[in-house]
């Protein structure tokens, strides 16, 4: 069995007992014995859907077997399956089957239809609409300045981010021919609320350049890493990390260490045909 398997198979049993708890991201990782900076990926390229999803799943489909099958009222149902009012639990309810439990637990042999999003189109990108290239590195410690802003990846937030830290790199002359070009995502925007999605901008810098005060700077750690060249639209790489978390790091076992994922733009997103920007993935195992 592939260790994945198993270890997702421990977050899905606890998962099952614990409907009525709000899961935590670091115990459940821990159960799962994964690492918290890929355990949301990782779940949902394994069950085609975000954990989060499943867990609101697994809940009304839980509640659904309570109405036609037990004589607990629905308060208690709503308690059982996680959800503190009752009230919430039938707006939830009724957003997901377009009926509500009483209508159910009148209507017991109903066939319900759900009406949320199905993810898996999310995992089967068309023919051609990007390209990836596998390779596995060892890189060394990259020293960079950085600057962090919070909210989708590619808004006006983003974009300011990095228009403000190259402005201030220009400057102070800190960008020449040898500068690369980095982004860390430390949130999946599929989980965390746009608003607090993090990016970190940054610009490589060469070893034990003194500072001035505008700069922060940090180290993206060197090690292995499962590299990916994606050529495409930065608005489709969701589905990319979707798909290579699916397709190569689940299938192929992969180990992954407790360090974010990062992305290099290899090219000036200003002067490149959008179909023709090149983004190198560096995933740590």
């Amino acid at each position: 069995m592939n260790n994945y398997q198993q270890s997702i198979d421990k977050v899905i049993t606890y998962i099952d007992a614990h409907l009525n708890e709000t899961p935590e991201l670091d115990k459940l990782a821990k159960i799962a014995n994964l690492s918290k900076f890929h355990f949301h990926r990782i779940m949902k390229a394994f069950l085609n859907e975000t954990l989060g999803s499943y867990i609101n799943r697994i809940r009304f489909e839980t509640a659904v077997k309570l109405l036609r099958y037990s004589s607990q009222p629905i308060n208690e149902i709503a308690y059982r399956v996680g959800y503190h009012t009752p009230s919430a639990f039938t707006k939830g309810f009724k957003k997901m089957f377009g009926v509500s439990p009483t209508y159910i637990r009148k209507n017991k042999n109903l066939i319900l239809e759900r009406t949320t999003k199905n993810f898996e189109n999310d995992f089967m990108p068309t023919t051609g609409k990007f390209q990836l290239v596998e390779t596995v590195k060892r890189i060394r410690d990259i020293p960079v300045i950085y600057q962090q802003s919070k909210g989708k990846i590619g808004d006006s937030t983003t974009k300011a981010n990095w228009d403000t830290l190259f402005a201030t790199a220009q400057k102070h002359q800190m960008i020449n021919r040898e500068s690369n070009f980095y982004g860390i995502n430390w949130d999946d925007p599929e989980i965390t609320p746009n608003e607090k999605v993090r990016y970190d901008a940054c610009i490589s810098i060469p070893n034990n350049t003194i500072l001035k005060s505008e700069f922060s700077s940090k180290t993206i750690f060197g090690g292995k890493y499962l590299c990916f060249l994606y050529k495409g639209d930065y608005q489709n790489l969701n589905l990319v990390y979707n798909h290579i978390f699916r397709d190569w790091i689940i299938k192929m076992d992969y180990n992954l260490r407790e360090e974010p994922i990062f992305e290099q733009y290899i090219n000036n997103k200003e002067l490149t045909p959008t179909e023709d920007l090149l983004t190198e993935i560096f995933i740590p195992i």
